[in-house]
């Protein structure tokens, strides 16, 4: 009889364990802090809400108030308010007025310019205007240029470049000193100024420092002459300490005094007794003679 072999029962596959579920008493916590995040982030919310709201408000009320001084001429009212409480403030911490330092001139010209300075001792430096200042020492008639700066805190420096004597200008009689610019610097007696060149008539002043620096290269020339006339404003006499007048061009006076000193070197002509010399035409000298003794030669001038 054959042997029925029982095939082996299958074994009941096992059921992982799920985890427990969190009770509810674990889970309040976590609610409670998200509840509180979502207040904050609430809060955080209508602060800047708030805040951006109030600027808003600030800031059109700022440009009301201003609109309206603007409207009824208050604007510029203001700003000088406060510049004027910002300068005093500043005053009292010491940023004032104590020392004007003035450079370049003696003692008795430095006074006189620090007085004509429209300041005080104590004067807020913020109130102080260096280009005001500066007009009014330019103002004096001895002052060719002022250079002006605040020295923080306290100092006021002035640099002066004065108008040095340059020749003495005759007008109507009268005789003043001038500077190359032909700025008047004061009434002058010419025996205190015997080195001075003198210019004569209504313009020499203004023309003068061309004429004596061309005149500067013809030292033979120079020493001679003992005076300048402007001639209708156009052109220049020169008298001589002889009396002989040399008529200089309207241009090219350089040419014309070159062709003087030659002729001089050659024949003496400045030495003549005559009455003038014609340099007017370019590259021609004319001397005339005075006329008595042109008469006597039976002449009325002669070319050299």
């Amino acid at each position: 009889m054959s042997k029925v072999k029982r095939a082996p029962a299958r074994r009941k596959p096992t059921r992982r364990k799920s985890p427990r579920k969190q009770t509810a008493a674990a889970s309040a916590p976590r609610r409670f802090r998200n509840w509180v995040e979502a207040r904050l982030r609430g809060a955080r919310y209508s602060a800047a809400n708030a805040a951006r709201l109030v600027a808003g408000l600030a800031a059109g009320l700022i440009v009301l108030v201003l609109c309206g001084f603007f409207i009824f001429g208050g604007l510029d009212d203001l700003g000088e308010s406060a510049h004027r409480m910002v300068a005093n403030r500043t005053a009292s911490m010491g940023l004032a007025i104590n020392v004007i330092e003035v450079s370049g001139v003696d003692a008795e010209q430095a006074t006189e310019a620090a007085a004509t300075i429209s300041t005080f001792r104590g004067q807020p430096m913020l109130n102080f205007d260096p280009d005001l200042a500066r007009a009014e020492v330019e103002a004096l008639p001895w002052v060719r240029e002022a250079s002006i700066v605040r020295l923080w805190p306290d100092r006021i420096a002035v640099v002066i470049e004065p108008r040095a004597e340059f020749a003495l200008w005759q007008i109507e009689g009268d005789i003043h000193v001038i500077d190359r610019d032909g700025a008047v610097l004061g009434e002058a007696n010419a025996n205190e100024w015997p080195d001075l060149p003198l210019v004569v008539g209504f313009g020499a002043n203004e023309q003068a420092e061309l004429l004596v620096e061309t005149l500067e290269h013809y030292s033979e020339i120079e020493s001679r002459v003992s005076a300048m006339v402007r001639v209708g404003d156009r052109r220049w006499n020169l008298r001589l300490l002889n009396g002989l007048d040399v008529k200089l061009p309207e241009d090219e006076v350089g040419a014309a005094l070159a062709l003087l000193a030659a002729m001089h070197a050659e024949r003496g002509v400045l030495r003549l007794d005559a009455e003038s010399i014609d340099l007017r035409q370019s590259g021609e000298m004319i001397v005339r003679a005075r006329p008595e003794r042109a008469r006597a030669a039976g002449m009325e001038e002669r070319e050299a």
